[in-house]
């Protein structure tokens, strides 16, 4: 009997062993995934003829972001494993200068298992095989909010190319169908690097909740890539920094007043307004400034301001008297509701009535603001106190671009709005759960600056062209 017993055991012991070796092979015969040949579907940093030492003079310390003009082209789609051609679609391109070799910068991407040890919004980071310079990988990407999470699991297939780059194509449905990221490095120095990320996915193909979060308010879609784009690269130029604390910049430690914390385009003397001007014409751009502590109402704020920055082929002094309020975005600003000066309101500050919706919902957001005036070519604002975004510190301001000898009749000018603030005391319950949402540090002055960038010049050069059309047509009746 007990001989039995023991070759009973044996067999079951045998049955198990072949039951978790059944398991294990098709587990992993499930996660054999095949390479797929792919191409980027826009143009690379590297093609638009841009000067490196340049661009990294305008980043300034920060970050900036273009959203490129909308283009058509073919992609992979993860989930039908084919090509599929998408219409009017804008790739998102975010530069920075970071303090590393450059070598290093190009194994920290390559090396997909060791990301989710500096980037928040990723798990499980995993490098699945490699083949040469082809890599197949994973990972879970987590975006916490105020009341849900969302959770996806990602497989990307990573390609180093013979000229530097690093290209990441998604090979296996996530939160989206199709996706891309692409890297790009420019060395400035043995120890600096300019560093261009950019990439595209398919929002409208967004899972059931994902796509939930970004239709509650239609500016979170067109905002939400940027941040996720801007804060990939931001998190490896922090963990840069933590590698080695003796090639980063030294950091700003001065405490600024309300007056004194505005960052203008104008302070970097080292701008290129020809390189700037370039940029602009490749879309719409938004500058990250890196932050600046701000002491105000007895507290100390770190603030990091968002400009967003156009350029608008017209002459200063025809531009400005559109844009020295606020009663313009009204017209142009999809979040901007009314707009009442200080003669309306009979106070020292003017109200602007923004509002953001959630679902059905309008959500109000009381934005109460002090203009002053620097001179002809600034104007800059913060909030009283009982604003929701409490402080806020801002500028308009006005930078003519030189006269080349190949252009003579260049009459252009950029124009610059930045936003910086932190959500006030006052704020509505609602409205203070922001402070949970992921990139809560810029969410809204970038959300704003997104909204602010995309219309500006256009509504600018037609309204000037029906002042213009009004002038004309009024002159007409008064000579008749």
């Amino acid at each position: 009997m007990k001989t039995i017993i023991q070759k009973w055991f044996l067999i079951s012991k045998y049955l198990l062993i072949l039951i978790a070796l059944f398991i294990h092979f098709n587990a992993n015969a499930a996660t054999e995934y095949q390479p797929i040949e792919w191409n980027i579907p826009s143009s690379r940093f590297s093609e638009f003829g841009l000067d490196p030492e340049k661009i990294a003079n305008i980043t300034n310390g920060g970050q900036f972001a273009i959203v490129s003009n909308p283009h058509d082209f073919t992609f992979w789609n993860a989930r039908t494993k084919e090509s599929q051609h998408f219409n009017n679609k804008r790739i998102i391109y975010v530069v920075t200068v970071i303090d590393a070799p450059v070598e290093e910068l190009r194994q920290m991407v390559w090396d997909l298992e060791e990301q989710d040890n500096f980037s928040p919004l990723l798990n499980d980071t995993t490098n699945i095989s490699t083949q040469g310079n082809v890599r197949i990988g994973s990972y879970e990407q987590s975006i916490k909010l105020p009341i849900i999470k969302l959770v996806s699991d990602f497989v990307v297939q990573l390609n180093k190319y013979d000229n530097g780059d690093i290209g990441m194509v998604l090979i296996d449905e996530g939160d989206v169908e199709s996706m891309y990221q692409y890297w790009e490095f420019f060395p400035l120095s043995e120890n600096k690097t300019l560093t261009v990320l950019s990439g595209w996915q398919d929002t409208d193909s967004a899972s059931f909740m994902y796509k939930i979060v970004l239709n509650a308010e239609p500016a979170l879609e067109k905002v939400f890539p940027i941040l996720t784009t801007y804060e990939r690269l931001r998190q490896f130029r922090n963990e840069a920094t933590r590698r080695h604390p003796e090639l980063a910049p030294k950091e700003d430690d001065n405490i600024y007043d309300i007056r004194s914390a505005n960052g203008y385009l104008g302070d970097n003397k080292a701008l290129d307004l020809q390189e700037l001007k370039k940029l602009t014409q490749l879309g719409s751009v938004q500058f990250y400034q890196a932050a600046r502590k701000l002491s105000y109402d007895g507290g100390i704020h770190d603030i990091r301001q968002v400009t967003a920055i156009q350029y608008i082929p017209l002459k200063q002094n025809v531009i400005q008297p559109l844009l020295s309020d606020f009663n313009s975005l009204v017209e142009y600003n999809e979040l901007t509701y009314g707009w009442f000066d200080t003669e309306s309101t009979g106070e020292d500050w003017a109200f602007l009535e923004l509002a953001v919706r959630i679902g059905p919902l309008k959500m109000p957001v009381d934005i109460y603001l002090i203009q002053e005036e620097v001179d002809e070519n600034k104007m800059l604002f913060y909030t009283a106190d009982h604003a929701f975004m409490y402080p806020l510190i801002g500028n308009i301001e006005y930078v003519k671009i030189p006269n080349k000898a190949d252009d003579p009749n260049d009459d252009g000018t950029i124009v610059a709005i930045t936003f910086g603030g932190v959500v006030g005391p006052e704020a509505s319950f609602v409205f203070k759960m922001t402070r949970y949402l992921p990139f809560h540090n810029v969410l809204i002055a970038a959300t704003y600056g997104t909204v602010t960038s995309d219309s500006m010049t256009d509504w600018v050069v037609n309204r000037v062209a029906e002042n213009r059309l009004k002038a004309n047509e009024e002159k007409v009746v008064s000579n008749f």
